[in-house]
C-alpha cells in the first residue's frame, strides 16, 4: 500500500511539473497576445463608441458611428458584395478542389506528389502579386485574353470595367490561390476515409456515384465545414484582389467591406471612430457565424456520441 501510494505521489508530483513547463512555455505567447491582439481589440471597442481622430479632442457618441455606418448605403454595398462573393467563390472552391483531390487519390504516388506541388504553388504567391499577374493577362488594351480576342476577329471585352466581368475577374484568381492548400487538405480527408468502406459498398454492388454520396460525402463532413468556415471569413475579409484589380468598380459592383474601411480610412474628413466602428461590426459578422458554425458541430458530435 505504502509503496503504491508513492508512486501515486511521484505521479501528481510530475503531473504538476509537466504543468508548470507548460504554463511558462505559454507565458511569452500570452504576453504577445496580449499585446497584439487584446489590447488593441478593447482600445478599438473603446474608440468606436468616440468622434476621435489622432488630432483632435475626442467626444463620445455611444452608438452613433454604428448607427451611421449600417446606415450607409456604401456600407450595404459592400456587404452584399461580400454575400455575393462567398454564394459564388465558396461552392467553387470546393467543387473544384474536391474534384483535383479525388484525381489526385487516383493517380501514382511519383504522379501525385508532383501535381500537388504544381497545384500548391500559387498558394505561396501574395494576392498583390496574382492581381499583377491577372492585370497582364485581362486588361482591356494589352491583356493576352484580349489579344487572342483580336487574333481571332472577337472584340476585346472589359473585363476589370463591366459589372459582370469585374465580378468574375476577382472570382477567378481568388479561387486560383486557395485552390492548391484546399485541394491538398481534401486530398487528406479522402486518404483518411477506411478503404474498408469502399470495399463492403462493392461487394454489396453499390456504383460509384453511391459510395460518393452515402461514403465519401458524410466522411468528408467535417473537413466540408471546416473550409466553409475558413473561406467564408477569408471572403468577407477580402481587400488585396479587389484594391489591385478594381478599386471596388465599377459602379462599386466588387466594393467589399474592407476596402470600403480602408478608403474611408483615407478620407481625412471622416473621423476613426467611424472606421474602428465598421471594423468591429465586421469582427462581431464573422465571430457570430463561426459561433453558429461551431455550435452545430459541438450539437452534432453529442448527438453521435
Amino acid at each position: 500500500m505504502k509503496h503504491g501510494k508513492k508512486d501515486h505521489n511521484s505521479i501528481t508530483n510530475l503531473d504538476k511539473r509537466d504543468m508548470k513547463i507548460a504554463y511558462i512555455m505559454l507565458f511569452p505567447a500570452l504576453i504577445m497576445l496580449t499585446i497584439f491582439v487584446i489590447i488593441p481589440l478593447i482600445m478599438a471597442i473603446q474608440k468606436s463608441f468616440y468622434d476621435w481622430n489622432f488630432y483632435v479632442e475626442s467626444i463620445f457618441v455611444g452608438f452613433e458611428n454604428y448607427k451611421i455606418i449600417v446606415n450607409t448605403v456604401y456600407f450595404q454595398k459592400a456587404v452584399v458584395n461580400a454575400v455575393k462573393f462567398i454564394v459564388l467563390i465558396v461552392p467553387l472552391m470546393l467543387l473544384v478542389s474536391f474534384g483535383f483531390a479525388h484525381v489526385l487519390k487516383n493517380l501514382t504516388s511519383k504522379m501525385a506528389t508532383m501535381i500537388k506541388t504544381a497545384i500548391y504553388i500559387p498558394g505561396i504567391i501574395s494576392g498583390i502579386a496574382a492581381s499583377v499577374i491577372f492585370i497582364f493577362v485581362m486588361d482591356y488594351k494589352g491583356g493576352i485574353i484580349n489579344q487572342v480576342l483580336m487574333q481571332l476577329g472577337f472584340d476585346r471585352v472589359a473585363f476589370l470595367n463591366n459589372p459582370f466581368w469585374a465580378s468574375v475577374a476577382i472570382i477567378i484568381p481568388t479561387v486560383w490561390l486557395g485552390l492548391g492548400g484546399n485541394t491538398i487538405l481534401m486530398y487528406a480527408g479522402l486518404m483518411n476515409v477506411p478503404s474498408e468502406y469502399y470495399e463492403a459498398a462493392s461487394v454489396d454492388g453499390a456504383t460509384s456515384f453511391k459510395q460518393l454520396i452515402y461514403i465519401t460525402i458524410p466522411q468528408m463532413k467535417n473537413i466540408f465545414v471546416l473550409m466553409c468556415i475558413s473561406l467564408t471569413t477569408g471572403t468577407l475579409q477580402m481587400f488585396d484582389i479587389p484594391y489591385m484589380l478594381t478599386g471596388g468598380g465599377p459602379s462599386n459592383s466588387t466594393l467589399t467591406p474592407m476596402l470600403y474601411l480602408y478608403n474611408n480610412y483615407r478620407d481625412t474628413s471622416k473621423g476613426m471612430g467611424y472606421t474602428i466602428a465598421g471594423a468591429v461590426l465586421m469582427l462581431i459578422i464573422i465571430t457570430a457565424i463561426n459561433s453558429v458554425v461551431f455550435a452545430v458541430i459541438r450539437s452534432e458530435k453529442t448527438v453521435e456520441g
